[in-house]
């Protein structure tokens, strides 16, 4: 069955919550930033009337609306869930993580976690955001690679390895991590890959998606005032690719379910689309059946898994976190497998001098 590629990002903020430019005017970067599709997800409110197709002498985009929930009252601060497809206000369940979840789970909506593993980091006043109340159960997946948290991770690291706290110090370190973006990111953070793979090789079938975070947050500091990781530029780093069975056809309603869909089911990969578009990349399996990411297929004998890069690249097949098979410089991996799990791709790929993380697929699972 032919399938159509989508891009989107599916984690920015406007100035209904702490972002700073208008639904409109983010359509408009993501445009240009080539996307076809973005979800906003403002802090603990549901934005109505919103959605559909904004266009430009460019292109369009499809923009929808979801939610980044969380109990505004917890002490520290922690645990945001991303809201795909609820159709209402969430943030009343905010303070029970569990009631929440479920609450998401009726309404047919898609839930996951929000950058999951974070460092705490001195320069800012509250601990990490990430994912503390590890006692739930019924979210979709995980938010694999969130680049506004990377930012944050990374910058506490560099920080730690000055020799003592400065307060100067510490604020030019920032300039220094905040204005070279490309230097500092390079891969999602290990904890959440670690537990993606812990999770599959429970036989769970977890999905995972990949964001920018986008605030359009200006920075001052002294004489420079500079407005740090616009909307498009985050729009052409980390985003997520979606395979659908149908090109978006322009109907809002139609196309908003496929692009749900293929969320929910992990039809897509992460791409950090910055070092090169991961554009026309493919992971499929074949067995009794043939399937693509996010599907089931039948084992019986074995079943010969294939990646398709778009250019040279050094790649990985991953089953339940152990290297099944890897192969460098090359646009093709292939792999017969017999033994049932779940079975996902990595890529790396150099840029300005180092390796870096690239593809993300989701699972196939052969069962």
């Amino acid at each position: 069955m032919e399938l159509f590629e989508v891009v989107g990002n599916m984690h920015m903020h406007t100035p209904y919550s702490d972002g700073e430019k208008w639904h409109a005017e983010i359509a408009q970067d993501a445009i240009a930033a080539g996307l076809d599709f973005i979800i906003v997800t403002d802090h603990n409110v549901w934005v109505d009337g919103v959605e559909g197709y904004y266009e430009n002498a460019h292109g369009r985009v499809l923009l929808l609306t979801g939610e980044e929930v969380h109990h505004v009252r917890r002490e520290p601060q922690a645990s945001h869930l991303l809201v795909y497809g609820a159709e209402r206000e969430l943030s009343p369940c905010a303070p029970n993580p569990q009631e929440l979840l479920n609450a998401a789970n009726a309404c047919g909506a898609h839930t996951f976690l929000a950058h999951p593993h974070e460092k705490d980091c001195r320069l800012f006043p509250y601990p990490n955001l990430g994912w503390h109340d590890w006692d739930i159960d019924g979210y979709t997946g995980l938010e694999l690679w969130n680049y506004m948290s990377s930012f944050v991770c990374r910058l506490s690291e560099e920080l730690n390895k000055l020799p003592v706290q400065n307060g100067l110090l510490d604020k030019v370190t920032a300039v220094r991590v905040a204005l070279n973006p490309e230097k500092y990111i390079a891969f999602p953070e290990p904890e959440t890959l670690a537990l993606w793979d812990e999770l599959l090789a429970q036989g769970k079938e977890v999905p995972v998606v990949g964001n920018s975070d986008a605030h359009g947050t200006p920075f001052n500091l002294g004489p420079l005032h500079r407005l740090i990781y616009p909307y498009e530029y985050l729009f052409r780093a980390v985003n997520t690719h979606l395979l659908l069975p149908e090109p978006l056809s322009g109907d809002v309603g139609r196309d908003k379910l496929l692009i749900l869909r293929a969320i929910g089911k992990g039809h897509s990969w992460v791409a950090y689309d910055l070092p090169h578009p991961t554009k026309g990349f493919r992971f499929t399996g074949h067995g009794r059946a043939k399937g693509h990411m996010g599907q089931r297929i039948q084992l019986d004998a074995g079943a010969t898994l294939q990646a398709s890069l778009p250019t040279r690249a050094n790649i990985r097949l991953i089953r339940h976190g152990e290297t099944v098979k890897s192969i460098e410089n090359e646009t093709h991996l292939s792999f017969t497998a017999t033994e049932p799990g779940a079975y996902r791709v990595e890529a790396t790929i150099p840029f300005q001098g180092k390796e870096r993380g690239w593809i993300y697929s989701n699972p196939i699972y052969l069962w």
